[in-house]
């Protein structure tokens, strides 16, 4: 769960709220989304390395308890994150006064009513334990995510507002506390004190209680007496069908671990947990644009342009995302040889299907735009829990014959079902003129090469597929160039911006 000042001093909130530009330009999302990446990027690779080690001092079951464990946090998640909600009611008004309501309001709801339900499930965590991992010994590891979990959602709220405020450098330092911290603490704990996976989890909330100390005022300052509880109530109202849509989004993503526990047991449900964190490199890639995305879009939505950027947003999204869902799967296999023990190695075939799921999430955030800014979120329910209705009827077909790698493919068939239904009820209110051929393109060559990538990985010897990887690598640029992605103006003014950043020119 840990996911994890070089820049402005704290300034009156009249005039951060001041900063905010009303209209920005490409130029202004891939900055705010290479800051929020490179950050991940960095915390990420940390990560990465982490599982190699938790790989030498962890079985696969126990890797499997550890992704049930967080799994049964992620669902107790969907109830208590009305994500979504502080960025659209923050943008309602350029006024500093409402945009403190809003921060009181939001951070009422989100601390008391999460204390509330967290609070009644800690009193039968033996219980779940029992239900969830097993063996009712694993109850202090319940009570550990639970605690981890309220602190998060509290977090949240002082990450969103550094976004929301364009404060990317300001992000990037408490991201990095936290990360830092998860990662010093995780391998004392881990591989010095031998904790296990209660170790892991340890670091995760001493790194969740440091940053929501040192985060607090980002909020604390805003917080005002007698707000207005009509528009708490129309909070409420925009961001309960987001708790329907995040349960569809949890039978997508986290359903399956159960599944495979059931049908094939824990060590394949830790193989299981290998390959989707290797898949969060795509994730990465897909959680920088979505925090650039809000505040970028939103800065257009009084404008007759504002569709015409959407689309334009998207494209770049799947021309950027598709290459790293190409490198990633063509390479994750020689990259298992080089930091996972043996025993793990199989893991790599989930990794390419969890990918194109990865890029299926952010292709959700660009298609659901239309019932966002339209404030007519209670559609989502409906197309999220057909999507989920999808999903879990894969699982059932392919996680019995295929295990985890199955249930890999349901969960991307799952995720890419709920953006195209989104999408069709979004276009519907508030039609955005997508480039299909150019998108198409760009979807239809990433998931060829991932397909070819495990093709390789199948019937190629391992020495000989490395050229051959190369050559699938070069293929996704080559065919977008070739298929007219980029416009002629798009490229000119691309070499122009080489140029600029030339030295001597």
């Amino acid at each position: 769960m840990s996911e994890v000042r070089a820049e402005e001093g704290l300034q009156a909130d009249a005039r951060e709220d001041a900063n905010v530009p009303r209209r920005l330009g490409i130029s202004a999302l891939a900055h705010d989304a290479a800051i929020y990446g490179g950050v991940r990027v960095f915390l990420k690779s940390l990560a990465f390395l982490l599982v190699p080690l938790y790989a030498r001092f962890l079985t696969p079951a126990e890797f499997g308890v550890m992704e049930l464990i967080l799994a049964f946090a992620a669902f107790v998640d969907v109830f208590i994150n009305l994500s979504g909600v502080l960025a659209r009611f923050y943008f309602d008004r350029d006024d500093s006064r409402w945009r403190k309501q809003a921060i009181t309001l939001f951070f009422l709801i989100e601390s008391i009513y999460p204390a509330v339900l967290i609070g009644g499930l800690l009193l039968f965590a033996g219980q779940i334990a029992d239900t969830v991992a097993g063996d009712a010994v694993y109850s202090s590891l319940i009570v550990i995510a639970l605690i981890d979990l309220y602190l998060t959602n509290i977090v949240d709220i002082s990450m969103s507002l550094t976004r929301l405020r364009r404060k990317p450098w300001t992000f990037a330092a408490y991201a990095l506390t936290r990360g830092l911290t998860y990662v010093t603490l995780a391998i004392l704990l881990v591989a010095v004190w031998h904790l296990g996976v209660k170790g892991i989890l340890i670091a995760s909330l001493t790194a969740a209680c440091l940053v929501f100390v040192v985060s607090a005022k980002e909020y604390v300052f805003d917080l005002v007496r007698g707000a207005d509880w009509n528009v708490g109530r129309e909070m409420i109202s925009f961001g309960w069908p987001t708790v329907i849509s995040a349960f569809a989004f949890y039978a997508l993503n986290l359903l399956d671990r159960f599944f495979v526990k059931h049908y094939h047991g824990a060590a394949e449900t830790g193989l299981y947990g290998v390959a989707f964190r290797y898949s969060q490199i795509v994730l990465i890639g897909v959680f920088a644009f979505r925090m650039g995305w809000p505040q970028w879009h939103y800065s257009w939505l009084n404008t007759d342009r504002h569709p015409e950027m959407v689309a334009r947003g998207a494209r770049w999204f799947f021309g950027v995302l598709g290459l790293l869902v190409v490198v990633v799967s063509a390479w994750i296999l020689p990259l298992f040889h080089l930091l996972m023990p043996e025993r793990f190695w199989e893991a790599a075939r989930a990794v390419p299907p969890l990918s194109i799921a990865a890029l299926a999430t952010g292709a959700y955030t660009v298609t659901v735009v239309g019932l966002n800014v339209t404030k007519r979120m209670r559609l989502v329910p409906v197309t999220a829990l057909a999507a989920a209705a999808v999903a879990v009827g894969l699982y059932f077909l392919l996680i019995p014959p295929y295990g985890f790698v199955g249930a890999a493919w349901a969960t991307a068939g799952g995720l890419w079902a709920m953006a195209l239904f989104v999408g069709i009820a979004s276009q519907r209110i508030y039609p955005v003129p997508w480039d299909w051929s150019r998108l198409g393109l760009a979807i239809g060559v990433t998931v060829a090469l991932a397909l070819a990538s495990l093709a390789v990985d199948a019937l190629v010897p391992f020495t000989a597929s490395l050229p051959v990887r190369l050559a699938i690598t070069l293929a996704y640029p080559a065919a977008l160039l070739l298929g007219g992605f980029l416009q002629p103006g798009e490229r000119r003014a691309i070499r122009r911006r080489l140029r600029r950043g030339q030295p001597g020119s």
